[in-house]
């Protein structure tokens, strides 16, 4: 009984550390539509209002804004290298998704469709300004969603956005992770009353 709680326990604490290991926006655009810089994880919004209206006029897309090299996780050579970090992203997701996807760093974009040319895309992307800092990288990935859709004849309206799990689920795990401590105490303890 007590191995079996050690495993779970172990498995409970890896999940949250999933985040760190590997490419982040893989691991987050698994089940959500927008991956943001971690400092800005409260802050998308518009985006993700811009995001959910694309969505239900039909315009599949996910989008990845890379504000740092940090938020590449172990791919920090991707960095300033959104074209190939598309690519590369697209890779990664192919298995749960295989739609639009839209990269935002500082210096550019990037676009992936497995399938797809992007040359019509990156032309529409070429006319979209990025201003600096995490406001300026969230505003054009917004913008950029919005000319994507009208290029596609999608007439886009913003929704409200999802409320984000992603805390709830990581206290949900921390909490999970607690009780199976407590527990596998507990039955330490008790083992070492019946011994003695």
């Amino acid at each position: 009984m007590m191995r079996v709680a050690l495993v779970v326990l172990v498995f409970a604490l890896a999940a949250p550390l999933a985040y760190a290991d590997g490419d982040p926006a893989s691991d987050y655009l698994y089940t959500q539509k927008v991956f943001v810089p971690f400092d800005v994880a409260k802050q998308p919004g518009p985006l993700a209002a811009e995001i959910e209206g694309a969505t239900k006029a039909g315009f599949t897309i996910r989008v990845a804004v890379i504000g740092s090299a940090y938020d590449l996780g172990s791919v920090p050579s991707l960095w300033r290298k959104p074209q190939l970090y598309a690519r590369f992203l697209g890779a990664e997701l192919a298995f749960v998704y295989k739609q639009r996807l839209l990269i935002v760093m500082p210096n550019g974009f990037g676009f992936y469709w497995k399938g797809h040319p992007a040359t019509r895309e990156y032309a529409t992307l070429a006319k979209i300004h990025i201003a600096p800092g995490n406001p300026g990288l969230l505003t054009a990935a917004r913008d950029a969603v919005h000319a994507l859709a009208a290029d596609a004849n999608v007439d886009v309206q913003p929704q409200a956005a999802p409320r984000s799990t992603t805390g709830r689920d990581r206290a949900i795990i921390a909490i999970a992770a607690l009780a199976l401590i407590a527990a596998a105490l507990a039955g330490r303890v008790a083992l070492r009353r019946r011994r003695g």
